[in-house]
């Protein structure tokens, strides 16, 4: 009885913790922070979980706060942006995605074009 117990427990544990999992941002390319010589035509962004595609995208803004990206595709764990020609600046990065656990995470980060 004790053991039927104890395994309840460990199974009732792993069930929780697996369950309060949520897509967090694990890679960026070009890198969080990061300042790209040349102005690069997409944004890649891994997530430590799959995606929900209807659910998930980005918006990338220039620092006068004007919309650089021309959309957004969730495929896996991967969200690419496109993006028009990015002259020297600044940019900010707006995600927000679903993952297939049905979490909801969002976040912001910037990178810069161009040396200074």
């Amino acid at each position: 009885m004790m053991i039927r117990i104890t395994i309840t427990a460990l199974v009732l544990a792993v069930a929780v913790c697996g369950a309060s999992a949520h897509a967090m941002l694990e890679h960026a390319s070009p890198p969080v922070g990061s300042t790209a010589q040349k102005a690069p035509a997409r944004l890649t962004l891994t997530f430590t979980e799959p995606l929900e595609a209807a659910f998930s995208g980005a918006t990338v803004h220039n620092s006068a706060g004007q919309r650089v990206d021309t959309g957004a595709r969730a495929s896996g764990s991967t969200l690419q942006i496109s993006l028009k020609p990015l002259p020297s600046g600044t940019y900010k990065v707006n995600w927000r995605v679903l993952s297939v656990d049905t979490h909801r995470t969002e976040g912001s980060y910037s990178f810069s074009v161009g040396g200074r």
